[in-house]
């Protein structure tokens, strides 16, 4: 028996609430009703991982993606971490349409498998940097209330501010009209809520970017987990395409994997992993430092790094 093999896995709720509700054009939600994932090595190492379903978006919930994951916890308990593509072959093959599932388990595998290995995931992913920078993203709000968050985005340090837009046009431009008021100096992205739904495999990103539909492509761990990321990632390369990481309603877990992720890999031209500053609390400590927008991953050893509070 391998010191890599998979001894035990746990899935189990995370629930964690906003410090006031989210709305974009497919949805509103008032907490993040998550999964978390914990995968155990016999050589004591342990990984964590986190399914953040998004209904309106995926049409999953926390309920398929905790049946999901355990159903991925059963194919894969007893066998080597360190075969992981395998492994998320073996899930796909079964639970081909929830990605959530299939993120948070291939997260767990991977933070496991690196603190085994004892080298970070941002080394493990090729050590391209050492943080990454993200935006802050204002919701479908009042003018009013778009003016006060990108006035509070300036005070956190960060320079740059995606908006969300997509309903009512006149509504849209005065709300850009607002944050560009309450955040003279800062750069500025509209962020045309669902563009981006198409975008989930490394075969329809192929065929996306064939059709010159795009000029960016948005990936969210979520929605494609980290072996078709990488996937992704590698097309839009080949193609000259350039990148973009999301998320969905994701913790300091979900988004410490994907900073490891972009840190590794490096060229995103457009990072949005804000989520941590919308929850109400942080079930988790390590990961990254941060100051402003930055995540830096450099103090991490292993791993992601996080450890539950």
């Amino acid at each position: 028996m391998s010191r890599t093999t998979i001894r035990t896995i746990t899935v189990e709720p995370l629930n964690i609430p906003l410090l006031e509700p989210f709305s974009i054009a497919t949805g509103t939600t008032n907490d993040a009703r998550n999964v978390l994932i914990t995968i155990m090595l016999e050589d004591g190492s342990r990984g964590y991982g986190e399914c953040a379903p998004f209904t309106p978006s995926t049409g999953e919930t926390q309920g398929t993606a905790l049946s999901s994951a355990q159903g991925c916890a059963e194919l894969i308990k007893g066998r080597d971490a360190a075969h992981w593509r395998s492994l998320s072959r073996l899930i796909r093959g079964v639970y081909f349409s929830q990605g959530t599932a299939i993120a948070g388990i291939e997260m767990a595998l991977l933070d496991a498998l690196t603190r085994s290995y004892g080298i970070p995931l941002y080394v493990f992913f090729g050590g391209a940097s050492t943080s990454v920078e993200t935006d802050m993203s204002i919701p479908m709000v009042t003018p009013e209330r778009g003016y006060d968050l990108a006035k509070e985005t300036v005070a956190r340090g960060i320079s740059s501010i995606k908006i969300k837009v997509g309903g009512d046009l006149r509504d849209d431009v005065a709300r850009v009209e607002a944050v560009r008021e309450g955040a003279p100096n800062v750069g500025l992205i509209l962020d045309a809520n669902a563009a981006d739904e198409s975008a989930y495999s490394a075969a329809n990103v192929a065929h996306l970017i064939e059709m010159g539909a795009v000029n960016v492509v948005n990936i969210k761990l979520m929605k494609s987990g980290f072996v078709e990321a990488l996937d992704i990632a590698a097309v839009c390369r080949a193609r000259h395409t350039e990148l973009m990481i999301g998320a969905m309603m994701e913790s300091r877990l979900a988004i410490a994997a994907a900073a490891h992720f972009v840190a590794g890999l490096g060229d995103f031209r457009f990072v949005d992993l804000d989520t941590p500053m919308l929850l109400a609390e942080d079930p988790f400590t390590g990961g990254y430092e941060q100051s402003g927008g930055v995540y830096d991953v450099s103090g991490v050893k292993s791993g992601l790094g996080i450890e539950r509070k």
